[in-house]
């Protein structure tokens, strides 16, 4: 009997038109540049597909855009969302993202559709699965999808993050098995109902489980040294480490240029501590304010800080203060001696891999479970949003400037450094793809 073989009739990867669908804020959107800047450099036709506000953000680095409908920023500094956002309180800032995609659910399910329609495969960041992944069974493309949160895949290794009371084998898978009947509950009647307009079969079973069946890529693109792959996954669930821009492409383009403002401020002292909470609009801006000012008054720091989302009114004016709505980190972090943010997994890889210690203040969803493997390992202080103040914010500032901390993080910086992330999801991405785009021989 002969073994079964595969016969490539043309070359391992051919040129790939593929689509990345995304759905959120700026740090649902920026990983993803990276990712469509290494697949573009391998020959790939790439169209990153997010929210229409992000069109300037994405072609200024030279990648094609498809607009999504809808604009989150605005919903999140709209008076009910910044009711929502006062309330600091997760469950309720769901509710409302949530309420707010099913109010434009016709304008945005059409908005997908359209850029389906453009591209031959599809890379789907895990928000939008309950779209992307019921366009992609109609229109049988091959789908794969992307992670930048702790893993949510079954383990005996470890538990769901935010479940992490206890630490054994049955205890662990369980946390999973509870946290897919929650989510299937929360989007089940919509799923079903998009499906529907499709011509679709109903879910009986939760999308989860749906896709299990089918095997598709999962890409976790985080570190490794930070949470290792589980032994007892199977294939199709990768952790490939956290994505970073190429150098060349950070050298060439626009967005990593420096304000000369900025660059003449840094320029007058000391490296700063960077501040930011990116597209974690801060209802509570009052507290941040009144933590600005301590700091200023109370130390010799000097403090780049980002608003972001934030609606920030009387902000301190002083001399050791610079004021930005965003900067580029991969231009910034590097003049920058450590950084005090939200936690989201982008600019954490961002802060370690240029060796700073940081502060994370976490307000929602996975922004804790980083907090806390940070504390674990010693890379910096968590303090959540509800807990923080000024005496805790000025302690925590003296701690991440040990001797201890900064060596803790330099070992780390290096081994994020050396995990080559991005080649490691494009490589996988490529395989996974090739394998539909290429023809085949079979010989039995």
């Amino acid at each position: 009997m002969i073994r079964k073989k595969k016969f490539p009739l043309f070359n391992k990867h051919p040129q790939l038109n593929i689509g990345i669908f995304t759905y959120g804020t700026r740090g649902d959107v920026q990983p993803y540049i990276a990712m469509a800047l290494g697949l573009m450099d391998k020959g790939h036709e790439v169209t990153i597909a997010a929210p229409e506000n992000f069109a300037s953000f994405v072609e200024g680095f030279g990648i094609a855009f498809h607009p999504l409908y809808g604009n989150a920023e605005e919903g999140m500094n709209s008076a009910e969302g910044q009711s929502v956002l006062r309330s600091e309180n997760t469950i309720k800032l769901m509710k409302y993202f949530f309420k707010a995609l099913r109010d434009i659910k016709v304008p945005l399910r059409k908005s997908y559709l359209d850029g389906f329609a453009k591209v031959d495969f599809i890379i789907a960041n895990h928000a939008t699965v309950q779209i992307t992944s019921a366009i992609a069974e109609k229109q049988n493309k091959r789908i794969a999808f992307t992670y930048f949160m702790p893993p949510v895949v079954p383990t005996a290794e470890f538990p769901l993050a935010d479940f992490d009371y206890f630490n054994f084998p049955w205890y662990n898978k369980l946390t999973y098995k509870l946290a897919y009947l929650f989510y299937w509950k929360f989007i089940k009647e919509e799923t079903n109902e998009f499906r529907q307009e499709l011509g679709l079969p109903v879910l009986k079973e939760s999308i989860v489980a749906h896709l299990d069946k089918q095997k598709p890529l999962d890409l976790f693109c985080l570190s490794p040294t930070l949470i290792p792959q589980p032994k007892d996954w199977s294939e199709n669930h990768k952790i490939t480490g956290f994505l970073s821009v190429p150098k060349h492409n950070r050298e060439n383009h626009p967005p990593d240029e420096i304000s000369p403002a900025l660059n003449n401020w840094l320029a007058e002292g000391e490296k700063p501590i960077y501040m930011g909470f990116g597209s974690n609009g801060i209802g509570n801006t009052e507290k941040f304010i009144t933590m600005l000012n301590e700091i200023l008054t109370k130390t010799n720091e000097r403090i780049l800080f980002c608003t972001g989302w934030g609606l920030f009114e009387n902000l301190p004016v002083h001399e050791s203060l610079f004021v930005a709505k965003y900067v580029n980190h991969e231009a910034i972090l590097p003049k920058c001696k450590a950084g005090v943010f939200h936690g989201g997994a982008g600019t954490l890889a961002a802060m370690l891999r240029n060796n700073l210690p940081v502060i994370i203040i976490s307000f929602y969803t996975d922004q804790p479970t980083w907090g806390k493997i940070i504390e674990r390992m010693n890379l910096g202080v968590h303090i959540p949003i509800k807990k923080i103040n000024s005496g805790k914010l000025l302690s925590a500032l003296a701690y991440v400037e040990t001797d201890e901390v900064k060596r803790n993080v330099a070992i780390i910086g290096q081994q994020i450094r050396d995990e080559n992330g991005l080649e490691n999801a494009v490589n996988e991405i490529e395989e996974y793809f090739g394998v539909a785009a290429n023809p085949t021989y079979f010989i039995s």
